[in-house]
């Protein structure tokens, strides 16, 4: 219900706001009210792929092909959907044809084309010698090129053999666009109030306080299930909480465990616990001279005892993830891997061998922008401790600071943005087109030999040859250690009928949204 006091509270002039108001009342749909940790700093969709910013993204666009995570998680395995595409086809090794539903409309009223499709996988964005943003390349800067047959037919043709481009276009940066906007706007309206095909559109975006998006009526899959969706900024958890009690709120995101538990057996509200395809690590600088020896890496790594640590954080039901791979590899997935298992007398053997002296390791982080990790890295510094190894902790306001000269630890989080290796973790994080690489923090050689047979490779056998081989070369480098999976707890009013994925999207989709 939208009061006196929402009015004043939204910094809108009450004249402006009430003709929609009055426009409303005769729509009976409810407006979900969502409170955030934060939001995005722009609505472009590549700059916001974030924990904050795909729950406001994913309601606004659309990809060509959809990954259903409802029917994951009920049969297993990896199911593909289309979506704004009707089909998806191989033509040769080296070109995909995509045929277009013909009954889309965009946000600004056109009608989706091919036009909108190149305009979305352009060099500018994707592929081109300069990108936009980086997001772009990572998962299609493979492409040669983006051509339409037809209105409705569009061909990708890449540089190489890829036999995970459906997966891709299901992905991050797969997010199709208004052509007619795009170019009479640019990346700067993409920014502010970006136009796409989704169930919702942008209504407002206040940066750092609110943004608001409103049902697209005219959807291609049927009416939305809401009329408005409001995410609101609230910093505190606690004050996430407290206003899902006091009735400020539908749904709350990014809890602590122990205030997830608070709600146990409350008769209208509850909590979830969703395990996500992500993972947090601390990365190691292999140029300071302390950390420049792979013995000293390993020895890191075996020093952690990372089930207590897991457990203490996350609670009984934790399990710890050995390497950066999910078991939604598949046939690839190799779950007899063990990775760094805590050995202190090993740690302690390998930095003798690699004659560390006490010198003082430094860890920055930035302590509120990744749930849990301040307590995670006091707790590794007590057992690096216990080996003999001096670190100090530093902390910073934000991340930019974090990757300043002058650490030698720091941490980042891990996306397995779709469901193989070449979707997240060592062939995208850990790479050498992404910012670990490329900002000097290590530069492997045989690591990126091994990657670049591996994104080349197409039989299964051999694909699964060149991936355990990655992990052995990621084992032996020792360049991060791999904290824990990812938990997200958020809470929700009972009568909210909705399924959080295993990723940061927000769905609410009327297949995904209902209330009892």
């Amino acid at each position: 219900m939208v009061t006196r006091r929402h009015v004043l509270a939204a910094g809108l002039a009450a004249p402006a706001f009430l003709p929609r108001l009055a426009r409303a009342q005769s729509d009976t749909r409810p407006v979900l009210r969502v409170a955030v940790q934060a939001l995005p700093a722009t609505l472009e969709p590549l700059e916001a792929i974030s924990n904050v910013g795909l729950r406001v993204t994913d309601n606004v666009f659309d990809t060509l092909w959809r990954r259903d995570f409802l029917k994951e998680a009920k049969e297993g395995g990896q199911h593909l959907v289309p979506h704004l595409a009707t089909s998806l086809r191989q033509r040769d090794p080296l070109t995909w044809e995509v045929k277009l539903r013909g009954d889309v409309r965009m946000h600004d009223g056109t009608v989706l084309s091919a036009d909108d499709v190149l305009s979305t996988f352009s060099p500018e964005r994707m592929y081109g010698p300069q990108v936009q943003h980086h997001e772009g390349r990572i998962n299609f800067g493979h492409l040669a090129g983006v051509e339409a047959e037809s209105r409705d037919t569009v061909l990708f043709r890449t540089k190489t053999p890829d036999v995970v481009m459906p997966q891709r276009l299901a992905a991050y940066g797969g997010w199709i666009h208004s052509a007619k906007f795009y170019n009479e706007q640019g990346q700067a309206g993409l920014r502010q109030k970006p136009v796409g095909s989704g169930p919702y559109r942008l209504a407002s975006f206040q940066r750092d306080q609110r943004a608001v998006l409103e049902s697209h009526d005219e959807y291609w899959m049927g009416k939305p299930p809401l009329r408005q969706i409001v995410f609101t900024v609230v910093p505190e958890a606690s004050s996430r909480l407290a206003g899902l009690h006091a009735g400020d709120y539908d749904l709350i995101t990014n809890l602590l465990p122990e205030q997830a538990q608070t709600l146990a057996g409350h008769k209208t509200l509850e909590a979830v616990d969703v395990p996500l395809e992500f993972a947090h690590i601390l990365y190691y600088d292999t140029r300071n001279p302390v950390l420049q020896d792979a013995r000293v890496r390993q020895a890191l790594n075996y020093a952690v005892d990372y089930d207590t640590l897991g457990q203490s954080l996350w609670g009984p039901e934790f399990k710890r993830m050995a390497a950066l791979q999910t078991p939604s590899f598949g046939a690839l997935y190799d779950a007899d891997r063990r990775g760094f298992t805590y050995d202190p007398e090993r740690a302690r053997a390998l930095l003798k061998q690699a004659g560390y002296g006490g010198q003082e390791i430094v860890i920055r982080i930035t302590p509120g922008y990744y749930l849990q990790m301040l307590l995670a890295v006091q707790v590794i510094q007590q057992m690096w401790e216990a080996v003999g190894v001096k670190s100090r902790l530093e902390t910073m306001e934000n991340l930019s600071q974090v990757v300043n000269p002058g650490a030698d630890v720091r941490p980042t989080s891990i996306a397995f943005r779709f469901p193989d290796p070449l979707g997240g973790g060592l062939l995208v994080h850990m790479a050498k087109d992404y910012f670990i690489q490329k900002s000097g923090f290590w530069r492997p050689t045989t690591f990126n030999a091994i990657s670049d047979e591996l994104r080349l490779a197409t039989e299964p056998a051999e694909r699964k040859r060149l991936w355990l081989r990655l992990l052995d070369e990621y084992e032996a480098e020792a360049p991060a250690l791999i904290l824990y999976p990812v938990r997200e707890y958020f809470a929700k009013r009972r009568a909210v009928k909705w399924t959080h994925y295993p990723l940061y999207y927000m769905d609410f989709r009327s297949y995904n949204l209902s209330f009892a």
